[in-house]
């Protein structure tokens, strides 16, 4: 009798388990009052903010850009060569198993930085997302 008491015991324990995730580089956004589309190069831009995250395909950076209202409409005609993406991504997590209740919560935010440039390497425009602020500390 005693050893499935201990048995019963072992198993209700509750567990926990919490995440802290982080990936990319902050982006400094000091350094973006100095963009000006027209003028500030793609060099400019990399000694900046350095290497970027990535080179995004077509559809997923406009369904991205219109998924967040930053753009009003279609960009797939962009030349997406020249699109530098420079994103920081945070998330925290807690979770509490036990055997009759499970629970799971999960936050992810990300600051991004999307930079467009011309066929001669100047900015054309770009937009900057702020998120990681809204995760919940």
């Amino acid at each position: 009798m005693r050893t499935w008491s201990v048995l019963l015991l072992a198993l209700a324990l509750p567990g926990c388990l919490v995440v802290d995730f982080s990936e990319g580089q902050t982006i400094a956004t000091e350094k973006m009052a100095q963009i000006v589309p027209g003028t500030t190069t793609k060099k400019e831009i990399l000694e900046w903010f350095g290497s970027p995250q990535g080179m995004p395909d077509g559809q997923f950076l406009e369904n991205y850009l219109v998924d967040r209202g930053l753009t009003p409409g279609p960009v797939l005609d962009l030349p997406f060569a020249d699109v530098l993406v420079y994103r920081l991504t945070r998330g925290k997590g807690l979770g509490i198993v036990t055997i009759v209740w499970n629970r799971f919560d999960f936050h992810i935010k990300s600051d991004t930085l999307v930079v467009f440039f011309d066929a001669n390497d100047r900015v054309l425009y770009y937009g900057y997302r702020e998120g990681i602020d809204e995760l919940v500390r």
